[in-house]
């Protein structure tokens, strides 16, 4: 399923003790880890700029209803412009791409962890991988296997909740920042009884949606 809608995006005048501060307008910022309303909540996976000036974000495809989008911490607002999702339990693509429009600026941390730009290496099973959701905070575990074409499976992690789905997975690389390696989808169950956690890898999204080329 795909989408293509027009881009929106605010401005919000800056003040200082209740007059204008002299700059004109403030950007608002839009980072992974993001609370984003859609209106059910999903969590932001990876920011950057486009050669347009516009600040985009990636989630979890199944985020998208083709309405405007809200980060809840900073009222950055734009919208769906692309989404791929393939049935579940396919281990498929299951990403979305969000236009915040050219007044916001991207923030490259999760938390106070810088993250490495434009670096988004394709996961290995045996990896230390950590997730941020919006409801149930950081969690780290390992990559146990692939899992269909898109996504893979994490071991050693609580389960996730609802508000968790389209959060940034990432490494560590070897300067100490973080490199954002997937989307964080939910959970699975599978045949023998055990639980997994599941993410599919950005790498993949990236080409999949063809997002715009980044500044």
């Amino acid at each position: 399923m795909r989408t293509r809608l027009a881009a929106a995006a605010i401005t919000l005048a800056a003040t200082l003790g209740g007059q204008p501060a002299p700059a004109a307008a403030t950007l608002i910022t839009v980072r992974p880890g993001d609370r984003i309303d859609t209106p059910t909540v999903c969590t932001i996976a990876y920011t950057y700029t486009g050669a347009n000036d516009h600040t985009y974000a990636i989630t979890a495809g199944h985020c998208a209803h083709g309405k405007p989008v809200r980060v809840h911490r900073s009222c950055a607002t734009g919208i769906f412009v692309a989404s791929v999702v393939d049935p579940p339990r396919s281990g498929g693509a299951d990403y979305g791409l969000v236009d915040f429009g050219p007044h916001t600026l991207a923030l490259l941390f999760v938390g106070n962890r810088p993250i490495a730009a434009n670096d988004h290496p394709r996961p290995r099973p045996g990896q230390t991988v950590c997730r941020a959701g919006t409801t149930t905070g950081q969690q780290c575990g390992t990559i146990a296997a692939a899992y269909g074409d898109h996504q893979y499976l994490t071991t050693g992690m609580p389960s996730s909740r609802g508000g968790d789905s389209g959060g940034p997975v990432w490494i560590l690389g070897g300067d100490g920042r973080a490199q954002v390696i997937g989307i964080w989808l939910g959970g699975r169950s599978t045949a023998d009884g055990k639980d997994y956690g599941r993410f599919a890898a950005l790498s993949t999204a990236v080409a999949t949606l063809g997002v715009p080329a980044a500044a």
